[in-house]
Order: C-alpha cells, then sequence, then structure tokens
C-alpha cells in the first residue's frame, strides 16, 4: 500500500469503498506493523525514570474504594504464613 499518495474522491461512499479495498489489500506484516506504531506511545519505554513528587509512609496502608465495594483494609500480620 502506498502511504505517501494523496487521493480526492467526489463522494463518501467513493472514500470509504476505497478504504475498504486499502485495508483488504494490507498484508499480516502491515496491519501488525501499524498497530504497533499506533501502540508505541502507549507502550514505549521512558527514557528515564519518573521524578516523585510525593511519598507516602509505607507502615500505613490505605484501600481505595473508588466503586464503594466497602473493601476491607489489609490487616498488619507478623505471621508470614510459616515461612
Amino acid at each position: 500500500m502506498e502511504t505517501n499518495a494523496l487521493r480526492r474522491f467526489s463522494s463518501f461512499h467513493e472514500a470509504e469503498q476505497a478504504s475498504d479495498q486499502d485495508v483488504r489489500e494490507l498484508t499480516v506484516a502491515e496491519r501488525l506493523d501499524a498497530f504497533m506504531t499506533m501502540m508505541e506511545p502507549y507502550y514505549a519505554a521512558a527514557g528515564r525514570l519518573q521524578r516523585v513528587y510525593r511519598t507516602d509512609d509505607l507502615l500505613e496502608r490505605r484501600v481505595r474504594d473508588d466503586w464503594r465495594l466497602c473493601v476491607q483494609p489489609i490487616s498488619e500480620s507478623t505471621d508470614d504464613g510459616g515461612h
């Protein structure tokens, strides 16, 4: 598929047909490449670690309950389950 071509159509229907034809002509490798290109910004590794602006006390455990499911907080236990 030619990616740098500019085409003009006289109707929306004609443009849709051409678009559908272009999609049908894509190979599996071209489809995968297009998908990876679209997803790259979301899954690309950051160049460096992000700066931390807030820290929290690790001994205090809070449970978020955004959906109001009445989740019970995790209790502190000195027993490690026998390990």
